[in-house]
């Protein structure tokens, strides 16, 4: 399960990033469709390349959630290359060509545990729209 899309999750603090251990592994999976992290603890987190995209920590994301905007990303999204970013972070580039999102372990770890804590989300249907007004 996965948090609501389009949410704004704070950073985690200085503090936060640099106390939290760097996966064992990395793995993009389903052709580029998912990104799993294998943690020191043994624990494991996948998490759909949409859903990431969803919730990219760049500036122009951040405004658009902050302004109440949804930043979609399409169903077929996939991951095409993971860059590490010194020992704290990996920079995700997607097929639509977005590049600019920074994913901190530590942030990676909270998206998890929001996940794990949200309820589980339907989706919305054009009569839903229609009830409204």
């Amino acid at each position: 399960m996965q948090p609501t899309p389009n949410t704004y999750t704070p950073l985690p603090s200085a503090e936060e990033v640099a106390a939290c251990a760097p996966p064992k592994e990395v793995r993009v999976g389903g052709k580029g469709a998912s990104l799993t992290l294998s943690w020191p603890e043994g624990r494991a987190e996948t998490f759909t390349a949409p859903f990431l995209r969803e919730n990219s920590q760049s500036a122009g994301s951040k405004k658009l959630r902050l302004n109440g905007m949804a930043v979609p990303a399409r169903p077929d999204l996939t991951i095409t290359s993971v860059r590490p970013i010194g020992a704290y972070a990996i920079n995700i580039v997607f097929s639509d060509g977005y590049d600019r999102g920074i994913y901190p372990w530590a942030f990676l770890l909270q998206l998890a545990e929001t996940a794990a804590a949200a309820p589980e989300q339907t989706a919305l249907t054009p009569e839903d729209y229609l009830k409204g007004n």
